[in-house]
């Protein structure tokens, strides 16, 4: 269950990127901010209306945290667009992706004290190789 998760998680993911990429290709990269409305609008409602029907009454940490999420998710598909009008795709989508990669895996072993095999470790550093050949 947790693999079909992650693959839907995926599949979502990789949606809203393509229809990112459709949004400079047909030209309506100038209306960016009516599209970030739209998609951070929509993400609002499903929030609150799952918060209401599991009536869950979030905490300070809990608002602190989600506008956190929401100012670093807005900040990053705005400069994800503004980098898609001035690079190739080919470049900018593997160098988020391996970017992501990096920064959490990093993170999570810094914060969490999580721990990686070498397996994983191999990956970060073929991420960090991937960049640096991508750019």
């Amino acid at each position: 269950m947790n693999l079909f998760l992650l693959f839907i998680a995926w599949l979502f993911t990789g949606i809203n990127l393509i229809l990112n990429k459709a949004l400079i290709e047909f030209g309506l990269g100038s209306y960016m901010h009516i599209y970030m409305v739209g998609f951070w609008g929509v993400g609002v409602i499903a929030g609150l209306v799952l918060r209401f029907v599991s009536g869950h009454n979030f905490t300070r940490l809990d608002a602190a945290i989600g506008c956190g999420m929401g100012i670093a998710g807005a900040l990053g598909m705005i400069t994800f667009l503004l980098a898609l009008t001035r690079l190739p795709g080919v470049i900018v989508f593997p160098v988020r992706s391996c970017g992501n990669v990096l920064l959490t895996a990093c993170a999570s072993w810094l914060l969490w004290r999580e721990r990686l095999r070498p397996v994983q470790w191999f990956g970060i550093v073929l991420s960090a190789l991937a960049i640096y050949l991508l750019i």
